[in-house]
């Protein structure tokens, strides 16, 4: 009797580390987690980290946003090569987390993440004439960070353009907004008459 006792335990106990290995490697793997730790997501990202992520599925990013939420980290405190990838990833979700991540990186602190968060503003609702989209690239346009010495910075050329591809009233905004500068002027009417 005590050794079918203890062979009963040994196989429990064998269960149970088996049932948390693959609660792990679920977890790790269905979540896409490019990057496990805290630190890794506020550092570059690996080679490997970079394509895992990318080969993820819009789910499984949902819950690497989520895996990064219970560090205590928001979008701005991702490294900014992490916040690029995370516009690119969200360029056709339609998830309330990759609307805010959009919106985050339009008005982010990195000029490279607000531009490409401007022309994958213009991918993802070209042609639509999306009223929202519109009003946060023409915010987005007068940010101050967005020009230097009152010269247009090449964010301003994307947000544009962004206004060109998304069509409808953003024909009139992007006419608009060009009109502060000759530089912006002859871009517009450069891009407007494709």
């Amino acid at each position: 009797m005590g050794l079918l006792n203890k062979v009963s335990k040994w196989r429990q106990k064998a269960r149970t580390y088996q049932s948390f290995i693959l609660v792990l490697t679920l977890t790790l793997s269905s979540a896409g987690l490019a990057a496990s730790s805290k630190k890794s997501w506020q550092n570059t990202p690996t080679p490997e980290d970079w394509s895992s992520f990318f080969e993820s599925s819009d789910k499984d990013r949902l819950k690497t946003w989520d895996h990064i939420k219970t560090y205590g980290l928001t979008f701005e405190d991702l490294s900014w090569e992490w916040r690029l990838g995370w516009v690119r990833a969200c360029t056709a979700a339609s998830s309330k987390v990759c609307s805010d991540i959009m919106q985050l990186g339009l008005f982010d602190k990195a000029l490279v993440v607000r531009a490409e968060a401007a022309t994958r503003l213009g991918q993802r609702f070209a042609g639509t004439g999306h009223p929202p989209a519109l009003r946060l690239l023409k915010t987005a346009y007068a940010v101050q960070q967005n020009s230097r010495s009152k010269e247009p910075l090449f964010v301003q050329y994307r947000i544009l353009s962004a206004l060109n591809q998304i069509g409808g009233e953003g024909s009139a905004i992007g006419k608009q907004l060009s009109m502060n500068s000759q530089r912006m002027n002859n871009y517009w009417t450069r891009i407007a008459s494709k």
